[in-house]
């Protein structure tokens, strides 16, 4: 039997990669990149310096999606998560429960006029 707090440790410690992303949008930005190099004169408008740049794009690409820094996992429950929550819920409560308020900005449902059409041109 495993202790839940073990299983919520190892999960925090996991690394979520996403290579295949990485992957494209390093062949985008490669790609982007030599066109920028051939527009600027930088790199003259050949195949073979084209596709250098290209291959160096999807290799930073792929690079970066796997050793770069990764966003938190989104079922992984942070420690100080139900904290910011049990904080929302009294707010939440006395926002619904305020009627007092006279500020009619936000539901404002006035339409706007019409806009006019163009007249006609002879050409």
């Amino acid at each position: 039997m495993t202790d839940v707090a073990t299983t919520t440790v190892e999960q925090q410690l996991v690394k979520k990669t996403h290579p295949v992303r990485g992957i494209l949008w390093g062949l985008m930005m490669g790609l982007g990149l030599s066109i920028v190099l051939v527009l600027t004169k930088v790199i003259p408008l050949a195949l073979a310096p084209m596709l250098v740049v290209l291959v160096l794009g999807t290799v930073v690409g792929t690079l970066w999606s796997i050793f770069g820094p990764a966003k938190h996992p989104k079922d992984v429950v942070d420690a100080t998560s139900h904290v910011v929550a049990e904080a929302a819920v009294p707010a939440a409560e006395t926002a619904s429960t305020d009627t007092t308020s006279t500020d009619t900005t936000a539901t404002d449902t006035t339409e706007p006029p019409p806009i006019p059409e163009a007249p006609p041109t002879d050409m």
